[in-house]
């Protein structure tokens, strides 16, 4: 699979799992969960949607986690997803 169809799929991943952490959490709102973790809810909303053109940065992510109260196990679970995310991006820059 080339590496930008495979990074795009992982990315939909992380947001899926995200928003389901966020559904099975009775779905804060966007203003509790930004106040908590400390970030805009333009943030919280690109975060969980997977909108941006990098992956969100992960300290985002484990804080969203602690919000929806998920288990250590899942934290590390998706922060493995995250971290190969992460690897398959390309900084942007000259060549």
């Amino acid at each position: 699979m080339d590496d930008g169809v495979r990074l795009g799929a992982l990315r939909r991943r992380l947001a899926e799992e995200l928003m389901e952490a966020h559904r099975e959490a009775g779905e804060p709102s966007y203003s509790v969960i930004a106040g908590q973790v400390g970030i805009s809810k333009s943030t919280v909303f690109r975060v969980l949607n997977g909108i941006g053109e990098r992956s969100p940065k992960w300290h985002h992510v484990d804080d969203m986690l602690e919000v929806f109260g998920r288990s250590d196990r899942e934290v590390e679970r998706l922060r493995a997803l995250w971290v190969e995310i992460r690897a398959l991006e390309k900084p942007a820059g000259p060549e």
